[in-house]
């Protein structure tokens, strides 16, 4: 993972989907924002769920042409791990953001984020990806920059 910068006390990082190495992602107390422009219709995606649910992940974010698709299959992936494969209850938002601009959707992982009372809020991670393997952490850490001089979406 590539880090982008720091904002609201929160560290954000570029997690490059085409290399796909989970081992790099939290372990605990992270959000996803994860845009798609391609049917992320494939067993990678869900590898990814699988491990972000295990992995501590509070909060997904889906964006792009594919935002709501990623967000029904994010849930999809949580309802068969619950209800067939009998995980423990799982408590992950997930929301998408079709309409949105890229800008507005990563202010939300800061200022509208629905996290449970046991995250440690000083210390809450948020990793960025496109799955249709574009790097936007350039294009990210512009947006901080903005975030930093007080922008704030309509």
């Amino acid at each position: 993972m590539k880090p982008i910068g720091t904002y609201q006390t929160r560290q954000v990082f570029w997690f490059d989907y085409d290399q796909f190495q989970l081992d790099q992602l939290p372990k605990k107390d992270w959000l996803c924002l994860a845009a798609s422009d391609i049917d992320p219709n494939d067993q990678k995606f869900e590898k990814l769920v699988r491990h972000s649910i295990d992995n501590g992940i509070l909060e997904f974010k889906g964006h792009g042409k594919f935002g709501e698709k990623l967000h029904d299959l994010f849930d999809e992936t949580m309802t068969q791990m619950e209800v067939v494969e009998n995980h423990e209850p799982i408590s992950v938002v997930t929301t998408w953001h079709n309409g949105e601009t890229l800008a507005d959707t990563f202010w939300q992982c800061f200022f509208a984020t629905c996290l449970p009372e046991t995250a440690d809020l000083d210390n809450i991670s948020i990793i960025c990806s496109d799955l249709k393997g574009n790097d936007r952490s350039n294009e990210l850490k512009k947006i901080l920059e903005r975030f930093e001089k007080g922008w704030i979406p309509d």
